[in-house]
């Protein structure tokens, strides 16, 4: 059986911006910390804004400044675990919620579940509207 980097990956570290290392090269992410950084691209990517790869994204900016009602919750949580499975790293999605503080609804913040390939059930938060 492969090893857990080589289930989980290695990529080139990116978050506004390319990482880089103190000698100028691209840092790299492996394990869980790239998979987390993998969900969080496919969570912010608008579907059809890849050419190669339609279907891919969830498109939060598209549930930004707007009120997450129980029906825009349900459709999100159905968006998020279709897109979260497709990646072949994740072997369910067990629960996602929704935090939002009343007084900054830009603050939402994403908790999703998951049971990665190889490893116990991991709890993900993430915060697509921080600036």
């Amino acid at each position: 059986m492969a090893n857990i980097t080589e289930v989980m990956l290695t990529d080139i570290a990116h978050k506004s911006d390319y990482v880089r290392t103190t000698t100028g090269d691209r840092a790299l992410v492996s394990g869980l910390e790239n998979y987390k950084d993998a969900l969080f691209r496919r969570l912010i990517t608008s579907p059809g804004s890849i050419v190669h790869r339609p279907d891919y994204g969830v498109g939060i900016k598209n549930y930004q400044g707007a009120p997450l009602s129980l029906e825009k919750q349900r459709e999100l949580v159905v968006r998020i675990e279709e897109q979260f499975l497709r990646d072949p790293r994740t072997e369910k999605v067990v629960g996602i919620s929704f935090k939002t503080p009343p007084d900054n609804p830009s603050m939402t913040k994403i908790l999703v579940s998951v049971k990665p390939v190889g490893y116990d059930e991991v709890e993900m938060q993430f915060t697509p509207f921080e600036g």
